[in-house]
């Protein structure tokens, strides 16, 4: 217990919540042209409505910016400070050239808690990104830089009374070949962090990551999936190198359901410490029962998180499943669920986190949509108190 609490005690790791990662992929909307991930297929939305925000064209590409403005309340801010009330800002934009494979992302985000000032959040996402498509081949090139906060919702993070912030940035290349039934996806990925206070755990990571895809016909395709990462902290103690082979099958019908499933092994080997080899699985399932439907569920067992932000190893098991219901035409009902656990590498020390949320959304026209936000954290863990917060939120959403 001693040496996880030192280990924590220099780290503060992980973000609130559901672990925000350290790649940009996983810090923007999925979507958009030559960044993040692909926008998952979906039927819902996808008939034009009255609902609908129409970009600005400039020059060929397509402008969305968006206001997000908030208020609520949250019963225990950090799952430690006095319940209050709260107001919340999120400025955003969407630069997309579709033709050109060009995207950019700016977002601002500040929280206001009156009541307890040490709970005020601010930061910002900025991040571009370029997709060139040739014949059998497509080369992807993005960017970005974040500033974000951690809370006491977090893997291996203490009683944390205010949050914690750190500046982000992230540089990935990846280059998608083609010929015949085979499709093969290196991707390669940088990324440094840098805490206000603790500079011991500032870090720099590289990670590799290669992708081999065979298609003998219909939508299902064989995969393996070879990855490492190397972690680099100011404090070199902490320095660690984690590897991953997988295969399994992925599965694509679209209009319906889809699914991907990878197993296979993996191993960590930390700068001082033993190695530590274990099984993994990677599973990720969606299904669309009907055209105001949308199902979707994840699951992962690793034994290292390589998108946590901070030093300490663990053993992550962790499952999602998220539900989209499109009441009307111009209502909108979303909910999810996750569940993480971590087994601490060296000790017999355990935490499980639990994260539920809940959104209405109302379609007043093209421009103006008002939104009904409940959520959820829970901590559980055997060297800490437990601790959970209520946080609901009634926001106007702008999109011009």
């Amino acid at each position: 217990m001693r040496k996880l609490k030192h280990f924590v005690l220099a780290a503060l790791l992980v973000a609130a919540g559901p672990a925000r990662g350290v790649e940009l992929d996983t810090l923007i909307p999925a979507g958009i042209p030559g960044l993040g991930q692909a926008r998952p297929l979906s039927v819902i939305g996808q008939a034009p409505g009255l609902d609908q925000p129409v970009p600005v064209t400039v020059g060929g590409a397509s402008v969305t910016p968006q206001l997000d403005f908030g208020f609520g309340y949250d019963t225990a801010p950090s799952g430690a400070a006095e319940g209050g009330n709260f107001l919340s800002a999120t400025p955003s934009m969407v630069v997309a050239d579709v033709p050109a494979g060009f995207g950019a992302y700016a977002q601002a985000d500040t929280l206001y808690l009156p009541s307890e000032t040490a709970e005020d959040m601010s930061g910002y996402t900025v991040a571009v990104g370029e997709a060139l498509v040739l014949p059998r081949q497509t080369i992807s090139v993005a960017g970005g830089v974040a500033r974000t906060a951690q809370t006491g919702f977090g893997l291996s993070t203490l009683d944390l009374v205010k949050p914690v912030s750190y500046s982000l940035g992230s540089f990935s290349l990846s280059d998608k070949l083609s010929s015949g039934l085979f499709t093969v996806t290196p991707k390669f990925s940088f990324t440094r962090a840098a805490f206000d206070s603790l500079r011991g755990e500032n870090f720099w990571q590289i990670r590799g990551r290669t992708q081999i895809e065979y298609a003998p016909g219909g939508p299902m395709r064989l995969v393996a999936m070879v990855e490492g990462t190397q972690t680099h902290y100011q404090d070199e103690s902490f320095d660690a190198g984690s590897y991953a082979a997988m295969a399994g099958v992925d599965d694509d019908a679209t209009g319906l359901w889809e699914f991907r499933i990878l197993g296979g092994a993996a191993w960590r080997q930390p700068r001082t410490g033993k190695r530590v080899v274990a099984p993994v699985v990677e599973a990720s399932a969606s299904w669309r029962p009907s055209e105001v439907d949308d199902w979707s569920l994840t699951a992962v067992h690793q034994i290292d998180d390589p998108d946590q932000v901070g030093a300490v190893g663990y053993t992550l098991t962790q499952g999602q499943i998220s539900y989209t219901h499109e009441l009307q035409r111009t209502i909108d009902f979303s909910g999810s669920f996750k569940a993480a656990h971590a087994a601490y590498f060296g000790t017999r020390l355990t935490e499980s986190l639990f994260d539920a949320s809940a959104q209405l959304s109302v379609h007043v026209n093209r421009s103006f949509a008002l939104d009904l936000n409940y959520a959820f954290n829970d901590r559980q863990a055997d060297y800490l108190r437990a601790a959970n917060e209520h946080v609901v939120t009634v926001s106007a959403v702008w999109t011009l």
